[in-house]
């Protein structure tokens, strides 16, 4: 609680409204925490329900997810009402032309919808599988990136593949001393999969073949849509990407698995002249057919219905051997293990990353709470992110339609869930590493990790620590901690962002800044690093948020300089905070500065971890030069996007250095995205500021950062 006094309430009645922002947070924070000692999904999950409510949570989790499936079983309508309930959309009135006035947009299963402010309410459906004019002067044309396969090759030679023509005769995943015909090594011109999956059996991953069904459809079925996608739109031309609707397809276009299959295999096999006869040969045996086949994959025992589609096409047979699949009970050898097998089994497992780097992974998903439950499941989610291109693995539901209906489905759901248990994961391990508050085994039941064996704890462990690192996720839930640094203008005036600010972005997706050099700054990001680098030191490093540099008496020319840091957590913002004191030296030589102060400012959408200030307090900076450090995402938007503004309104120089891009990642702001909008104003009479003891939520921040009795102009 606030000990405000009551006149000086009656006095200023907008210290209620902080007081009343200010208890927001606290309240959350008391009722995640409260009782018995919980999960870290457990108390996200509280923390969330505890907030304000607002449309469009920003994370999931896992006991969120499961109550949502509680009540869509409690409230489920009959599979045909549901199906017909999730066509509407599709089915409704579409309007030609973008709607006048100010509106939100959002994406859902291949159709952007465009919202009104306020309110909310769609007024507007358009699907992104036909060109629009609104689009058409913003889309460009962007091919996906296949795997970089090749680069990988030389520590792969030992690796074994199954093509998918082999698990189709097969029909199920048959154990590696049966299997007689894989592949050893990565090849050039072969498009390969990583199946990350769960264990049906102790001894037997896919007892009734299931699995092998579903993987085999969905894989067929994207070759038929990348296909289908080459004769239809060219087969060497681009896919349109449209920046302004979320970076999305537009036109012609197949799902990301389809379009890697185009460019990765059809383009090194196939011209435009002999692309013609398969996709003519399947438009002979009907998409709806290889659709209905997908749809109903669970229930082609022995694959026979496959194998009699694909007697109808015999030019696609050979298109399939393309396709080399990684499967873990079939590519490595099973206990019980010769010595040469154990080797080889040993040595599987140090290279699981550059397996999934090389492939692109397919996240094969029945119980969704259960897979990400384990803790190799939820390893190999996690670096599928960091390892598939565009951190965008292929998600295939069990029991539900193998291909993905169109370019944007519930994969993105899920893709958000994967997400956000990441965030929930690197808040353990910054809590066991970076603040010394738990064993690793604690950390690992706490994340509510199953292993099947004991000793697979230290692989996994040094596993999660290489690929744990999320890559920014924004929520007006955020909790925002630490120290909000405003440019000092002299005389009692600071530069403040204006109540009503929000981040805005360039319909064309580009920013006003100027590329002026690289910094090799992933030590800031790299816990697994300081890990190793911390050796013996004692404790856990010094977590202040406001921290400055003794100068020289006289002053230089050399500019001087404040370091911003911008980080997703408390932890992560010690983690940089650390890297920049001790490599600061370096950071004043690259931009031929001096460092004069540097601040941090956690935006935590799941604050489940140590906060070892949990405070929030704005604080009048004085320097010739700004330099705002964290991951892309956040120097880009938001909080680290409101500080840039700032800065460059006050007509000083502000730099950004996005630690997880390796090069070209200093950037100078050169302009603002939104000319003329209210963006910022000058606080006078600046007093001693307002400390929010737990800190603010995101929704709160700039309405309640300051106390406005002063005057803005």
């Amino acid at each position: 609680m606030l000990s405000i006094p009551p006149e000086k309430l009656r006095r200023h009645p907008q210290l209620l409204y902080v007081r009343r922002a200010s208890e927001a947070a606290a309240k959350a924070l008391t009722y995640a925490r409260g009782g018995a000692e919980r999960t870290y999904d457990d108390i996200a999950y509280r923390y969330l329900c505890a907030c304000p409510q607002v449309p469009f949570l920003g994370v999931e989790t896992l006991a969120g997810h499961a109550e949502q499936e509680r009540r869509r079983q409690q409230v489920g309508l009959p599979e045909d009402l549901t199906r017909l309930a999730g066509q509407r959309d599709f089915l409704a009135h579409r309007r030609l032309a973008m709607p006048d006035g100010e509106f939100r947009v959002g994406i859902e299963r291949g159709l952007l919808y465009t919202m009104a402010e306020p309110g909310g309410e769609v007024v507007g459906r358009f699907p992104l599988t036909i060109r629009h004019r609104m689009l058409d002067g913003l889309s460009k044309p962007q091919d996906v990136r296949p795997q970089p396969t090749m680069s990988a090759w030389r520590n792969l030679t030992e690796s074994r593949w199954l093509p998918l023509d082999e698990l189709i005769r097969y029909a199920r995943f048959p154990q590696m001393r049966e299997a007689s015909q894989l592949v050893r090594g990565v090849f050039h011109g072969r498009h390969h999969v990583f199946v990350s999956h769960r264990w049906l059996d102790a001894r037997q991953p896919d007892p009734d073949g299931t699995q092998a069904r579903l993987v085999a459809w969905h894989l067929v079925a994207s070759m038929c849509d990348a296909v289908r996608v080459a004769h239809r739109r060219g087969l060497h031309a681009p896919r349109q990407m449209a920046a302004a609707a979320m970076n999305m397809p537009v036109g012609v276009a197949g799902s990301d698995l389809a379009e890697c299959l185009l460019v990765g295999v059809l383009r090194e096999v196939l011209d435009d002249t002999s692309v013609a006869p398969v996709a003519q040969e399947l438009e002979r045996a009907g998409m709806d057919a290889v659709e209905h086949g997908a749809a109903k994959a669970s229930e082609d025992v022995g694959l026979e219905r496959l194998g009699a589609l694909l007697d109808t096409l015999p030019a696609l047979r050979p298109l399939l051997e393309r396709i080399h699949i990684w499967y873990d009970y079939t590519c490595v050898p099973q206990a019980p293990r010769t010595p040469e097998e154990e080797g080889l089994f040993r040595r599987t497992l140090e290279s699981l990353f550059l397996l999934q780097f090389a492939g692109r992974t397919l996240v094969l998903l029945d119980d969704v709470a259960d897979y990400l439950g384990r803790a190799w499941c939820s390893l190999e989610a996690a670096t599928s992110l960091t390892a598939t291109v565009d951190g965008r693995p292929d998600i295939l539901h069990a029991g539900r339609p193998a291909r993905p209906s169109g370019p944007a489905t519930d994969v993105e759901s899920l893709l958000s869930l994967v997400k956000g248990r990441q965030l929930v994961i690197w808040r353990g391990l910054l809590d066991t590493e970076l603040f010394q508050l738990q064993s690793r085994e604690e950390c690992v039941r706490r994340l509510g990790l199953s292993m099947a064996e004991a000793g697979d704890l230290p692989y996994l462990y040094a596993a999660m620590l290489s690929c744990a690192m999320p890559h920014g996720r924004m929520s007006r839930h955020a909790l925002v901690t630490g120290v909000f640094p405003l440019p000092d203008m002299g005389d009692g005036n600071i530069l403040i962002p204006m109540p009503d600010y929000s981040g805005v972005q360039p319909v064309d997706g580009g920013r006003p800044v100027r590329v002026i050099g690289s910094l090799d700054g992933w030590g800031g990001l790299n816990l697994r690093g300081y890990v190793e680098e911390r050796q013996a030191e004692a404790g856990p490093p010094d977590a202040t948020p406001y921290w400055s540099v003794p100068g020289p008496g006289a002053a230089g020319t050399t500019p001087t300089c404040h370091v911003a840091v911008v980080a997703e957590c408390e932890g992560e913002a010690v983690l940089i905070s650390s890297w920049v004191r001790r490599h600061r030296a370096e950071l004043e030589k690259q931009l031929r500065v001096r460092v004069v102060s540097g601040s941090w400012t956690a935006v935590d959408p799941v604050p489940v971890g140590h906060l070892p200030h949990g405070r929030l307090l704005a604080q009048p900076v004085r320097a010739d030069v700004w330099v705002v450090v964290g991951k892309s995402g956040l120097v880009a938007n938001d909080v680290g996007q409101a500080l840039c503004r700032v800065v460059y309104e006050a007509r000083l120089p502000a730099i950004t250095v996005s630690l997880d891009l390796t090069e070209e990642n200093v950037e100078q702001v050169v302009g603002d995205v939104a000319p003329g909008a209210p963006h910022s104003g000058l606080l006078s009479g600046w007093g001693s500021g307002y400390e929010h003891p737990s800190g603010l939520l995101y929704m709160h921040l700039y309405h309640h950062l300051l106390q406005w009795g002063a005057s803005v102009h």
